[in-house]
Parts: C-alpha cells; structure tokens; sequence
C-alpha cells in the first residue's frame, strides 16, 4: 500500500513554521492519486509532554474499509481526531482527498485556517462518536438534519427528505419525531450513523461505535456499518470488535504505544500476527473472551 517517496510539506505548529519531518525518512504514496483518500505521514501527538503518537503513517483507499485495533490508551482515537482536525497535531501530516484538514496552503507553507474553512474542509468527512453527542433538545429528524441544513446551508426541504430515507436505511424511519431521551443506546448510535451519512460523506469516522454499548444491543450497530461497507464507503473504524473487523475490513492496523505496531490484511494480522505485542493482545482477547463464555 507504499508506494515512491515525495517531499513533505511544511506545517504552521504554535505561531512557527518548521519541517515536519525528514524526507528521507518517510516512504508515503503519491497524495495525488484519486484512489488515495487518507494519507497520514509521520503524525506526532503529544499531552503535557508524554507523546500520545509516535509518528502514526497510513494510507487509505477509496471504498475500503480500515480497521484500527489495539489496547485503551494506544492513541487509536487521537489519531482520527487529528485526521478531521479535532485534535491539532504536534507535527506530520494528514491529507483527506489531499487537502489537510484544519490548514490552508498560502505560498509553499501551510498555515492553519480559520473555523469557517475548517468546517468547509469538513463538509465531505462524516464521524461517529463513542456518546452519540446528539441534541437532547431535537428530534431525531432534526438532530440528523441539523448539520447540512446550519453549518452546510442546504435547502431544508432537500435534506428533509434525504434524512428520511437514511432514517429508514438505519431502521429508524418510525422514529423520526421522537426526542433522543425515549430512544436506547443502539438506536441513538443508528441515529449518529445517519446523521453522519447526511453530509454526503466521501469519508466516515468511527470512534469506538459499540463501546459504550449493552452487549444486548451491540448486533443492530455493526450490522448497520457492515451494510454501509457492502456499499462502498471509505470508512476507519477504531472499534474493539476483533471478529467484525475481520470480516468486514479490508485492512487492519494494530497500535500499541503510540506506534502501529503491524498492518495488513485481516487474515495476516488477526490469524497469522507477526510481532510479539499484536499475539500478546489477541491471546488476551481469546482469553477474556472464552472467560465470558463459560
């Protein structure tokens, strides 16, 4: 999935510009090729001084879906934060459709951008949160209307219907005027997936989708992203689900302290691993798991 090496662009990082990285340091794939949605080269992060990402590169293809594993606090979900600019980073890069969210080109450097072009940058990338983060104050209908119509200004009656029909794409469309308060956790997630399917995304985010979810009500969740994988969405999910990730993934990449650890195909990471920290955490996941069962 590398490819020849290119020069590295410059970053704005607190009020100084400075080289990201060193070129001859990084392998990454022309960001110019259309099936190259997500190029992320070297992307640093840290918190109060402890590095949280240790120079994270990936690439993702149009229409595949990538599969993002490890242990809590590997820096799984900083890293899809920084691809949409909700976590700035600290250096690298991440292009989404060769545009870095968050920056703005003036002359060979990179400077970041207002909130308004941020949001404009963000119009094509749709993400899902652990928490719903629905308004508790909205219907479904509005809550899933709400971005398209306020931040995007489409013609409310366009996106009406539009998010009628992804409503019953996610088995909702008969709860479509009820408020988030009457609906469980798994239908507050299937309103979260629609709500990020309205923009019209060329990319979707999942943050842990199902963590925060009874066991009971985990199956309508996947079943509903395995539906938009079969539809040829370009999708990273930074799920626990081992077994799904197999069977719906194109590629898998485990991160273990900051670093990914090894990627590949899911039957090459999760049945044939490589490295020692990927065998240790599935020994442990088919430990825990046989644990439950019995």
């Amino acid at each position: 999935m590398f490819s020849a090496r290119r020069p590295v662009p410059r970053v704005y990082r607190r009020g100084a510009m400075q080289d990201v990285v060193d070129v001859k340091a990084v392998t990454a794939p022309d960001a110019s090729h259309p099936d190259v949605v997500v190029l992320a080269r070297n992307v640093c992060k840290s918190f109060n001084g402890v590095p949280v990402l240790k120079g994270i590169n990936l690439e993702v293809h149009r229409g595949k879906v990538v599969a993002i594993l490890g242990p809590s606090g590997s820096g799984k979900s900083t890293f899809l934060r920084c691809i949409n600019h909700l976590e700035t980073m600290d250096s690298g890069s991440i292009t989404v459709d060769g545009v870095q969210i968050g920056y703005v080109r003036k002359g060979g450097t990179l400077t970041e951008a207002s909130y308004a072009e941020t949001a404009r940058q963000r119009h094509r990338i749709g993400m899902v949160f652990q928490s719903f983060n629905l308004f508790p104050h909205m219907t479904v209908l509005e809550n899933v209307m709400e971005v398209p119509v306020r931040v995007h200004k489409e013609d409310p009656v366009v996106v009406r219907e539009r998010a009628l029909k992804l409503l019953a794409k996610v088995g909702l469309a008969d709860k479509a005027g009820e408020y988030p308060r009457r609906l469980s956790g798994g239908q507050q997630q299937r309103v979260s997936i629609a709500r990020a399917l309205c923009i019209s995304p060329d990319l979707l985010l999942f943050d842990e989708p199902t963590s925060a979810l009874d066991p009971e009500l985990v199956g309508d969740v996947l079943a509903t992203i395995r539906d938009l994988a079969d539809g040829g969405y370009t999708m990273i999910i930074v799920t626990h689900e081992i077994p799904f990730s197999r069977d719906v993934a194109d590629w898998v990449v485990f991160m273990a302290d900051g670093v990914v650890v090894e990627q590949g195909k899911p039957e090459d990471i999760l049945v044939h691993p490589q490295q020692k920290r990927t065998q240790d955490f599935l020994k442990r996941y088919l430990s825990q798991t046989q644990a439950k069962a019995e």
